[in-house]
């Protein structure tokens, strides 16, 4: 019996883990590394559609029950005036969760640290790697060397992993979020506190939802901006913030108010289109394709890629590991660039003035039923 694939994971977030749970169940031996000494609870709220939630269920993880919260509709509003544009059912068949990050990376987490096949090191700073021929391998800034027969970059948008792979680097949007979580007693009676609201408005944007089982509320204001910052997040101004929402519906000012909690962030890019695997490694998620969360499946292609690279690689001996994730890449690469561009479409729709954003908004009240099934070929996917 030939011995199972070592496959070394750099990162510890959504992808990583995800990636490494799928790799486990389909036979292989995996080591996370992940450079935070210890797992933080990062970020806000995010929305798992019908495909992501397919990979989380076939390796044995439910998000209903775990803070989960099952969203039917989503209401669009127009942010000046609060008005109604349109109220879009969730496409049948395809639910849609909301759930805090936090949440969905500790029931990850809890799962790792079960498998005996996965061995989760933390505080591990990787400062070398290689993909050769015969063997990958990296170096941590303790000195201690891992190998392994694949090697994943599973480390976001400002991935180490990728300067091995391909020259892409980090393209700014020219658009900053702000995202905080507030208690749900803090939320404006005007504002719907059980469904996702898409609110609208000149060069801006935001988005607000129910998390933690409804005990906590989730807003994400997207606004274009100049600022730039590397990393993952810092912390935000509320009276920045405020300025920015100045001339919005006075509740959601209130709602802006309410917290001083507020982190910001750069909106950067990674093109899609480039190698994702060299020899004997592979990029996964952010590292890859890094895309604007417009249409809410940053986390999602990244539990999609897991479920695809795992299902390669289970099939892989160590000397086919390079078609292996030669035939990952082509499985995924245009599904993932077309969900790219659709995300950076619909920013700009989003930000729609003057004329073009009366149209659109008429287009949105009367083409209910048109905009609930205009997304499916995203949703209907399905992990096999």
């Amino acid at each position: 019996m030939a011995e199972p694939l070592s496959i070394l994971i750099v990162g510890g977030g959504i992808g990583g883990l995800t990636t490494a749970l799928a790799l486990s169940q389909a036979g292989c031996r995996v080591s996370v590394f992940e450079r935070a000494k210890d797992f933080q609870p990062i970020g806000a709220g995010l929305q798992l559609s019908a495909n992501a939630l397919s990979v989380l269920e076939k390796i044995g993880l439910t998000m209903r029950g775990k803070n989960g919260i099952d969203i039917a509709s989503t209401e669009v509003r127009d942010g000046s005036s609060g008005k109604l544009i349109s109220r879009i059912a969730t496409p049948d068949n395809n639910s849609t969760l909301v759930i805090s990050r936090p949440d969905l990376q500790a029931t990850l987490l809890q799962a790792v640290m079960a498998d005996v096949n996965i061995e989760l090191n933390t505080d591990a700073e990787v400062v070398d790697m290689l993909g050769g021929k015969s063997v990958a391998s990296l170096t941590l800034s303790n000195g201690t060397m891992h190998t392994g027969d694949v090697l994943i970059g599973a480390d976001g948008v400002w991935s180490q992993t990728r300067r091995m792979v391909n020259s892409a680097r980090p393209d700014y949007s020219g658009r900053i979020a702000w995202r905080a979580t507030m208690p749900l007693s803090s939320v404006p009676k005007n504002i719907s506190r059980h469904t996702v609201t898409l609110w609208l408005a000149n060069g801006a944007h935001l988005v607000t939802y129910p998390i933690a089982n409804g005990a906590s509320f989730n807003a994400v204001g997207i606004i274009q901006d100049g600022w730039q910052a590397e990393g993952w997040t810092e912390k935000g101004n509320r009276a920045e913030l405020a300025l920015a929402f100045s001339d919005w519906h006075s509740p959601v000012q209130r709602l802006l108010q309410s917290t001083d909690t507020w982190q910001k962030w750069a909106l950067c890019t990674v093109d899609p289109t480039m190698n994702w695997t060299k020899g004997r490694m592979a990029l996964l998620g952010d590292a890859a394709h890094a895309m604007v969360p417009f249409m809410a499946q940053g986390a999602g292609m990244s539990i999609e890629d897991a479920w695809v690279l795992a299902r390669q690689l289970g099939k892989a001996n160590r000397d086919t590991v390079p078609e292996a994730l030669a035939a990952y890449q082509t499985e995924r690469q245009d599904r993932v660039t077309k969900v790219w561009e659709t995300s950076m479409q619909q920013g700009k729709i989003y930000h729609l003035s003057g004329p073009m954003r009366f149209a659109r908004n008429m287009v949105m009240q009367s083409g209910g039923n048109l905009l609930k099934n205009r997304y499916n070929w995203i949703y209907d996917w399905r992990a096999q």
